[in-house]
């Protein structure tokens, strides 16, 4: 796999998230990155 540069992809992260009543769960949060970079390990 060859190294990959995306701008302006939208990126789904999860993050932990606690309501009023105390309860956690998780949700999906969608932010545009400015560069991504994929690289094969």
């Amino acid at each position: 796999m060859s190294k990959h540069t995306m701008t302006g992809a939208p990126v789904c992260s999860w993050v932990a998230v606690k309501d009023a009543s105390g309860r956690t769960h998780m949700e999906a949060r969608w932010s545009v990155a400015t560069v991504a970079h994929t690289a094969a390990a």
